[in-house]
C-alpha cells in the first residue's frame, strides 16, 4: 500500500479508527489477542456457581426458572394455535407446504441459504464445510488463527450460513402447521451436535461477533416454541443456556472491534445479543452487567449509525432492513421486559422505516438492490419474496408506533410471530403518501409520478463509503425494475467475477477511462470516496411542456466533472449526462444501463424494453459524438450481462453499453425513455 493510500485512510476514518485499528492487527499478530479468548469451557458446576437469585445453584432449579418465566419473551408455546390459524388462514395450502418440505429438508442437513438456495451440508450436519468449494475449515484452530477471507476456501458466508439456523425458523412455523414434534427433536439434535463440533473459541464459527448473535437469536427462538415438547429435557436446556452464556462472553469480549474498527451493523447485532442473554436469562452475575451494556451499545449505535433523515451508514437497503429487524428483536424484548430505549433512537428508527418505505416499489414491496447485499434476512419469518420488504418493514413500524404500513395479508406473518394476533387483527393501518422525496444527508433522491418512480444516489459519504456507481440511476414501471442495480453476487466469488459486481462500468452511471470512481484498500476498506452535490432537485407543474420533475447533480470521483439530470414527465423519462473535459484529452467515456427486462433492438441507438407480455417501452440514446453500443447478455469470459438479486446465485441480465471517444470540452449524452 502505499503511503498516500494510508493517509486518505487516516482522512476518512479518522485518527483514532487507525490507532484502533493498528493496535488490533499487533495484539492479533503477537498472540495478544487469542490468549484473551480461552478455550478451555467452563465446567458444568463453574456455570452452576455464577447463577445468583435462585432457590439453589441447580441445573433444575435454572430450568425451572426458564420453563415458568414465559411472559419475558415474545413467542410460547402457548400461542400455537393462534400461530397455526394465521398459517392456515392466510396461506395458500402449496406456501404450507413449502414450509414445511424446507423443514424436513433441513432436518437432512439441506439448509436454506440466503433465503433462495439451498446447500446439502451432510447429515450429521458438517458445521466446517463450504458446501459451494468443498472447502472444509480446520476445526482444531482457534477462530483467531484462521483468515476468513481465504482465496483458497472460497466465501465464508457460505459456511457461516448453517451456522445462522435460518432452517430454525422453518422448523418452529412447520411445527406450528402440522403438531410434529420430529422438529423440536431435530432442533435439539442439532444444537447439541453443534456444541459438540464446535468447542468453544475454536473453529470458523466463534470468528465473528455477528455470527453468534444470530446464532443466539434462532436458539432462544425455538426454545421457547420447543419448550412443551418431551424433548426439551433439563438437561438439553441447561446445555443450550450455557453456550448461550458462552456466547455472550465471546460477544463481550470483542464487541470494541465491531464498535470501533467495523462501525456497521455488526456493533448492532452484537449488543442485541448482550442484550438479549441479559434480559432473558437474569439468573447469572453477569447478567446485568451483559444487558445495561448491550442497551447502551444499542443505543449509541443505533444514534450513531443511523442519520437524521433516516438513511444509514452502510449506503445500502438490505443492510437498513436487518439493522430494523435486529431493533424490533430488542424492541420487542424490552416491552416486554418493561424496558424503555431512548427516545431519540426511536424518533430515528421511524426515520429509517420510512426512508426505504418512500424507495418501496408498492405492487411489489421491493426496493433497488442497493449497496452491498448480503442476502441477510436474519428472521425469515414469512412466506413473501425476501425481496419484499413489506413483513419488516411492517413488524418494526407498529413495534414502534402500534399502526401497521400495510392491508392485511400473508406479510403480515412476522408481526404476528413478534407482537402476536392481537396486533395482526386489530391494528389499525396508517396512511402514509409515497412521494417525490430527497434524503440528502444519505444522498437519495426519490422522483414518483404517474410513469414509474426512480431513484438516483448523489450525496457526500459520511463515516463510510458507499459503492463506486455515485449517480447510480434505478427506474420502476409497473412493478419492474427496468434500469436496476445488479447486486452484490458474493464478498468472496471465484476469480472472474472479483470486482465485477463493484465496478463502476457495471452500474447504472458513467465511467470515464475505464476508471473506478472509489479505490479499494486491503480488505473492506475504500480509500478515494466520491462526493456528489445537488444543484437542483425540485418538483413542477408540467405546463408549458415543463417536466413533472428535474434533477442535477455531480460528482467529483473523476477529474472530469460528471454532470446527470433528470427530467421526468408524465408520459417519458430524459436523462442527460454531460462530462466536462477541462484538459481536452482524448476521453474514453461509457454509459451503462443494467435493464431488468428482455431488450430488443430495433435501430443503432433505438431498443425495446419488453416490460411484459403486453407493455414495452422504447429506450432511445443519441450523443454529441457518434458512439458504439454493445449489449451483453450473460457473458462469461469478460464478463458482462449479470444480475445477483439473491447472496450466492447470478443471473443474466441485459447489459446496454453506450461508448464515446471524445475531445469536446463538453460531451452530452441523453437517455430517454417513453411508451
Amino acid at each position: 500500500m502505499k503511503i498516500t493510500d494510508i493517509f486518505k485512510i487516516i482522512n476518512n476514518k479518522g485518527l483514532s479508527w487507525t490507532l484502533f485499528r493498528l493496535t488490533y492487527e499487533i495484539k492479533t499478530k503477537t498472540g495478544i489477542l487469542k490468549k484473551s479468548f480461552p478455550t478451555r469451557e467452563m465446567s458444568d458446576d463453574e456455570v452452576l456457581d455464577k447463577i445468583v437469585g435462585l432457590s439453589s445453584n441447580t441445573k433444575a432449579a435454572l430450568v425451572s426458572q426458564i420453563r415458568t418465566n414465559l411472559k419475558s419473551f415474545f413467542v410460547s408455546y402457548k400461542d400455537l394455535d393462534k400461530y397455526r390459524e394465521f398459517l392456515i388462514q392466510s396461506l395458500t395450502q402449496d406456501e404450507r407446504e413449502n414450509i414445511i418440505y424446507i423443514a424436513d429438508n433441513a432436518i437432512e442437513g439441506k439448509i436454506p441459504c440466503f433465503s433462495k438456495w439451498e446447500a446439502d451440508f451432510g447429515n450429521p450436519i458438517n458445521w466446517h464445510i463450504n458446501p459451494v468449494t468443498k472447502y472444509e475449515w480446520d476445526s482444531s484452530k482457534h477462530w483467531v488463527d484462521l483468515e476468513e477471507l481465504s482465496s483458497s476456501a472460497g466465501d465464508v458466508k457460505y459456511v457461516w450460513e448453517a451456522s445462522r439456523f435460518p432452517h430454525f425458523y422453518y422448523f418452529a412455523r412447520a411445527y406450528a402447521i402440522t403438531k410434529d414434534e420430529k422438529y423440536a427433536l431435530a432442533y435439539w439434535e442439532q444444537v447439541e451436535n453443534w456444541i459438540e463440533d464446535n468447542p468453544y473459541n475454536i473453529g470458523i464459527n466463534w470468528k465473528c461477533g455477528q455470527e453468534i448473535a444470530i446464532r443466539m437469536y434462532a436458539w432462544i427462538f425455538c426454545l421457547y416454541i420447543f419448550l412443551d415438547t418431551k424433548h426439551s429435557t433439563n438437561e438439553r436446556i441447561f446445555k443450550l443456556v450455557k453456550n448461550l452464556y458462552l456466547s455472550a462472553l465471546r460477544i463481550e469480549g470483542n464487541i470494541n472491534f465491531a464498535r470501533k474498527a467495523v462501525q456497521n451493523n455488526h456493533a448492532i447485532s452484537e449488543a442485541a445479543g448482550l442484550f438479549s442473554f441479559g434480559v432473558l436469562f437474569p439468573y447469572f452475575r453477569d447478567s446485568n452487567r451483559l444487558k445495561n451494556k448491550g442497551k447502551l451499545y444499542l443505543e449509541q449505535e443505533g444514534l450513531k449509525q443511523i442519520f437524521d433523515d433516516g438513511s444509514y451508514i452502510q449506503n445500502s437497503v438490505n443492510y437498513q432492513r436487518l439493522m430494523l429487524q435486529t431493533y424490533s428483536w430488542c424492541y420487542c424484548l424490552a416491552q416486554r421486559n418493561n424496558i424503555t430505549f431512548n427516545s431519540q433512537l426511536t424518533s430515528k428508527i421511524k426515520k429509517s422505516i420510512n426512508l426505504l418505505y418512500q424507495m418501496q416499489d408498492e405492487l411489489t414491496g421491493q426496493l433497488p438492490n442497493y449497496g452491498s447485499n448480503d442476502g441477510a434476512l436474519i428472521f425469515p419469518l414469512t412466506s413473501c419474496d425476501y425481496l419484499n420488504y413489506k413483513p419488516q418493514l411492517n413488524s418494526i413500524f407498529y413495534i414502534i408506533s402500534g399502526q401497521k404500513l400495510y392491508d392485511e395479508g400473508k406479510h403480515e406473518e412476522e408481526m404476528l410471530w413478534f407482537c402476536g394476533d392481537d396486533a395482526v387483527k386489530n391494528a389499525d393501518k396508517t396512511l402514509i403518501e409515497r412521494k417525490t422525496n430527497s434524503f440528502k444527508i444519505g444522498g437519495y433522491h426519490i422522483l414518483r409520478n404517474n410513469f414509474g418512480f426512480g431513484m438516483i444516489k448523489c450525496g457526500i459519504h459520511k463515516k463510510t463509503a458507499g459503492p463506486a456507481d455515485m449517480l447510480h440511476f434505478d427506474f420502476w414501471y409497473n412493478g419492474v425494475n427496468v434500469l436496476c442495480d445488479i447486486g452484490s453476487y458474493s464478498y468472496n466469488p471465484e476469480d472472474k467475477f472479483k470486482g465485477y459486481f463493484k465496478a463502476t462500468q457495471n452500474h447504472n452511471t458513467i465511467t470515464i477511462d475505464e476508471k473506478n470512481q472509489t479505490k479499494n484498500g486491503p480488505r473492506f476498506l475504500t480509500i478515494d470516496w466520491p462526493n456528489g452535490y445537488v444543484r437542483q432537485f425540485d418538483e413542477q407543474n408540467n405546463s408549458d411542456n415543463k417536466s413533472d420533475m428535474f434533477f442535477s447533480g455531480y460528482h467529483d470521483g473523476y477529474n472530469n466533472t460528471h454532470t446527470r439530470e433528470i427530467e421526468f414527465y408524465d408520459n417519458y423519462l430524459l436523462i442527460k449526462d454531460k462530462i466536462e473535459n477541462r484538459k481536452e484529452d482524448k476521453l474514453r467515456v461509457k454509459l451503462n444501463w443494467n435493464v431488468g427486462t428482455s431488450v430488443d433492438k430495433i435501430r443503432d441507438n433505438e431498443f425495446k424494453l419488453n416490460v411484459n407480455q403486453e407493455e414495452a417501452l422504447t429506450m432511445q440514446i443519441n450523443s454529441l459524438t457518434r458512439g458504439d453500443f454493445n449489449l451483453y447478455y450473460a457473458n462469461e469470459e469478460i464478463p458482462k450481462g449479470w444480475r445477483s438479486l439473491y447472496y450466492g446465485e447470478r443471473i443474466p441480465c441485459y447489459q446496454l453499453v453506450y461508448e464515446i471517444k471524445s475531445t469536446k470540452p463538453i460531451e452530452i449524452i441523453e437517455t430517454r425513455i417513453y411508451k
